[in-house]
């Protein structure tokens, strides 16, 4: 196995060549943030002599599970299946580390760049899933891909603000490790033969609210010039308010009382039993747990800092599956068998006086939908379609050119016969990755993965993602927002599910994504 040494701002770290590709992974690229560096923005990680090697991820973040955020049990074929962890194998507050995957070892090569933030809310996830392994785009696409872990949970995002000035920005901490992680691929990705000048940054789910949230972060201008918002699009963030009744909750949960000192003492795992503790985590709630906070590192709301016009000079890609929530809803035993009514008790804890009348909105729209349908539907658009098409006309608004557009709607058919894409089934293809997922592998396998990680390529080279195994994408625009339609065969559509978007026009979402 061959293996090759970079010079970094850090040191010197070795990685190794693996079919083609070199892969470094685990460097730091801050401090670790135990002890005094809890809640505390992040520092540089210190310098070291000699090589070190960087051949093995480094840890996650602490955190709950997986099941433990979603509230249901998560099977162990679940991970082969999709190649997901259904819980983090080795975690520590030492964990402001990111991977470098890249198919040259000429330093001069100027390729694209390419950085992901993993899903998995604000609270769960890494960069380690076997998923998460981009070997493939890198090598087929000649990027340079970069992924990375950061704080998350009640680690990234309480808010101690009221404690004092050095934790002002503890409400963002999570957030604010990200912006150092771009600052560091600004500062060394070069030796790795990336440009520093075309960077792209991706993420899914939480990953992709992570990216809206970038948008708006003063600290973040600069340090990307493209942006993928995949299934999630925080628009909100929390008020101070909302985030002390956390805050609040926690320092009674621990019973520490106001003193930062003890809470940067306390042991790892009671921080996660007190997120545990917050009050209505679940997926269908208004969003009590952790999230980015209005401060000084986020003075604005995603939305309305994107409207005004702060991250104009970045290209947005912005959209979702058809389906999202089927992913969630699958392992209701009632699922299937649902009569209006309980609908509408699933649909009251996130959209609370409006349940009704958005589900009589939805029916008048989809008169021959069974209310299962209904329920997917409503709460797909909600929490994840609608938030994405409202990104995209606050980027437009903006100024943001240009703005694209997609859906991606293939998938097996329910028991009704409707084909539905739930979230996070069109992860595989957009990585050229279905050798880590086989529950994407099938005849559409190969016509999907070229078109989807093909666009990603193509947006990180040419700044758009339209490429010859495409209908010609054009920009959305608010007259007759044109959609990339993923499915086999991929189209364009205009305005895809217009009446019921059209639905929402002056309600508030649930939950932070606005």
């Amino acid at each position: 196995m061959d293996t090759r040494e970079v010079l970094t701002t850090n040191g010197i770290i070795r990685g190794v060549e693996i079919d083609g590709l070199w892969a470094f992974k685990g460097i730091p690229y801050g401090a670790p943030t135990a002890g005094e560096h809890r809640f505390r923005p992040p520092q540089p990680s210190e310098p070291w002599t000699g090589v070190r090697d960087c051949v093995e991820h480094g840890p996650s973040c602490p955190q709950m599970t997986v099941a433990q955020m979603l509230d249901m049990a998560m099977p162990a074929e679940t991970e082969t299946l999709m190649g997901t962890h259904n819980f983090e194998r080795v975690s520590g507050e030492d964990c402001l580390v990111l991977n470098v995957r890249t198919p040259t070892a000429d330093a001069t090569a100027a390729l694209p760049v390419l950085v992901w933030l993993h899903g998995g809310g604000w609270s769960t996830g890494s960069a380690s899933w076997p998923l998460y392994d981009f070997s493939t785009l890198a090598r087929r696409g000649e990027l340079v891909v970069v992924s990375l872990n950061h704080r998350l949970g009640i680690l990234g995002f309480l808010d101690l603000s009221s404690l004092g000035e050095q934790f002002a920005d503890s409400g963002n901490a999570g957030m604010l490790d990200i912006v150092g992680a771009l600052a560091w691929v600004r500062d060394n990705i070069a030796a790795f033969g990336g440009d520093p000048a075309n960077v792209t940054v991706f993420g899914e789910s939480g990953g992709g609210a992570k990216t809206a949230a970038l948008l708006a972060m003063p600290s973040a201008r600069g340090l990307f010039h493209k942006a993928v918002a995949m299934s999630g699009a925080v628009l909100l963030a929390q008020e101070t308010t909302r985030a002390a009744v956390n805050t609040q909750a926690v320092l009674d949960h621990l019973g520490v009382g106001p003193d930062a000192e003890k809470l940067q003492t306390v042991e790892v795992e009671r921080l996660i039993d007190a997120e545990l503790a917050l009050p209505d985590r679940r997926v269908l709630a208004r969003g009590r747990g952790f999230g980015p906070v209005l401060g000084r590192s986020l003075p604005q709301h995603p939305i309305d800092a994107i409207r005004a016009g702060v991250s104009a000079d970045v290209t947005l890609v912005s959209g979702c599956t058809s389906d999202e929530m089927l992913s969630f809803l699958f392992r209701d035993p009632d699922l299937w068998a649902l009569e209006l009514e309980g609908v509408l008790a699933r649909l009251r804890p996130s959209l609370g006086a409006d349940a009704e009348r958005i589900l009589a909105d939805y029916q008048a729209v989809r008169p021959d939908d069974v209310p299962t349908s209904l329920l997917i539907a409503v709460t797909t658009d909600s929490m994840f379609r609608v938030p994405q098409i409202r990104l995209a006309e606050a980027a437009i608004e903006g100024g943001h050119k240009p703005v694209y557009m997609y859906l991606y709607a293939w998938g097996p058919p329910d028991p009704t016969g409707r084909p539905r894409a739930g979230h996070g089934s069109d992860m595989p293809y957009f990585f050229d990755n279905v050798d880590k997922a086989p529950v994407a592998a099938g005849p559409q396998a190969e016509p999907l993965a070229s078109m989807m990680s093909g666009a990603l390529i193509a947006l990180c080279h040419d700044g758009r993602p339209s490429h010859r195994g495409l209908p010609e994408w054009p920009a959305y625009n608010l007259e007759r927002r044109p959609t990339m339609r993923f499915d086999v065969p991929a189209t364009v559509e205009l305005d895809p599910f217009g009446a019921e978007r059209a639905c929402w026009n002056g309600v508030a979402l649930p939950g932070l994504r606005g």
